[in-house]
Protein backbone atom coordinates (compact mmCIF):
# COMPACT_ATOMS: atom_id res chain seq x y z
CA UNK A 1 0.00 0.00 0.00
CA UNK A 2 1.22 3.60 -0.72
CA UNK A 3 -0.05 6.20 1.23
CA UNK A 4 -0.63 9.98 -1.03
CA UNK A 5 -2.32 12.09 1.51
CA UNK A 6 -4.78 11.54 4.75
CA UNK A 7 -7.60 10.41 2.73
CA UNK A 8 -6.12 8.65 -0.49
CA UNK A 9 -3.86 5.35 -0.54
CA UNK A 10 -2.56 2.95 -3.91
CA UNK A 11 -3.09 -0.80 -3.41
CA UNK A 12 -2.56 -3.62 -5.19
CA UNK A 13 -3.53 -7.38 -6.11
CA UNK A 14 -2.65 -9.50 -8.89
CA UNK A 15 -3.88 -8.17 -11.47
CA UNK A 16 -4.35 -4.56 -10.96
CA UNK A 17 -3.95 -1.05 -8.99
CA UNK A 18 -7.01 0.79 -7.04
CA UNK A 19 -7.00 3.99 -6.02
CA UNK A 20 -8.87 3.83 -2.63
CA UNK A 21 -10.07 6.94 -0.42
CA UNK A 22 -10.84 6.95 3.26
CA UNK A 23 -14.06 8.01 4.55
CA UNK A 24 -15.90 7.28 7.87
CA UNK A 25 -19.55 5.40 7.74
CA UNK A 26 -22.55 8.33 8.27
CA UNK A 27 -25.19 6.42 8.26
CA UNK A 28 -26.40 6.36 11.71
CA UNK A 29 -28.39 2.87 11.02
CA UNK A 30 -25.60 1.31 10.43
CA UNK A 31 -23.63 -1.33 12.61
CA UNK A 32 -20.04 0.56 11.42
CA UNK A 33 -21.70 4.06 12.31
CA UNK A 34 -18.57 6.15 12.83
CA UNK A 35 -15.81 3.41 12.05
CA UNK A 36 -12.99 4.44 8.88
CA UNK A 37 -13.77 2.33 5.90
CA UNK A 38 -11.83 2.49 2.10
CA UNK A 39 -13.44 2.93 -0.88
CA UNK A 40 -12.15 1.92 -4.41
CA UNK A 41 -12.05 4.99 -6.23
CA UNK A 42 -10.84 3.56 -9.54
CA UNK A 43 -8.52 0.70 -10.86
CA UNK A 44 -5.71 1.04 -13.09
CA UNK A 45 -3.13 -1.28 -14.52
CA UNK A 46 0.04 1.18 -13.40
CA UNK A 47 1.02 3.36 -10.11
CA UNK A 48 0.88 6.01 -12.92
CA UNK A 49 -2.75 5.72 -14.01
CA UNK A 50 -3.09 5.43 -10.47
CA UNK A 51 -1.50 8.56 -9.27
CA UNK A 52 -3.12 10.24 -12.58
CA UNK A 53 -6.61 8.99 -11.30
CA UNK A 54 -5.98 11.09 -8.31
CA UNK A 55 -4.55 14.06 -9.50
CA UNK A 56 -7.85 14.09 -12.05
CA UNK A 57 -10.11 13.69 -9.23
CA UNK A 58 -8.39 16.50 -7.08
CA UNK A 59 -8.72 18.33 -9.96
CA UNK A 60 -12.09 18.33 -10.53
CA UNK A 61 -12.30 18.77 -6.62
CA UNK A 62 -10.83 21.77 -6.96
CA UNK A 63 -12.74 23.15 -10.32
CA UNK A 64 -16.45 22.19 -8.94
CA UNK A 65 -15.99 24.43 -6.24
CA UNK A 66 -17.76 27.52 -5.68
CA UNK A 67 -14.86 29.48 -6.10
CA UNK A 68 -14.51 30.96 -9.23
CA UNK A 69 -10.51 30.43 -10.69
CA UNK A 70 -8.49 31.95 -13.46
CA UNK A 71 -6.40 29.67 -15.89
CA UNK A 72 -3.46 30.44 -14.14
CA UNK A 73 -4.62 29.34 -10.50
CA UNK A 74 -5.65 25.87 -12.41
CA UNK A 75 -2.50 25.58 -13.83
CA UNK A 76 -0.66 26.87 -10.42
CA UNK A 77 -3.07 24.53 -8.37
CA UNK A 78 -2.46 21.07 -10.81
CA UNK A 79 1.41 22.01 -10.87
CA UNK A 80 1.14 21.92 -6.98
CA UNK A 81 -0.65 18.45 -7.02
CA UNK A 82 2.01 17.44 -9.56
CA UNK A 83 5.02 18.62 -6.74
CA UNK A 84 2.69 16.75 -3.83
CA UNK A 85 2.60 13.46 -5.50
CA UNK A 86 6.02 12.96 -7.38
CA UNK A 87 7.75 14.36 -4.73
CA UNK A 88 11.68 13.44 -4.39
Amino acid sequence: MIKIDNEYLINANESCYTLERKTKVTDENSKNYGKEVTIIEGYYTSIDGALNGYLKKQMRKYVSSEKENSIQEAIKKLEELRIGVFKD
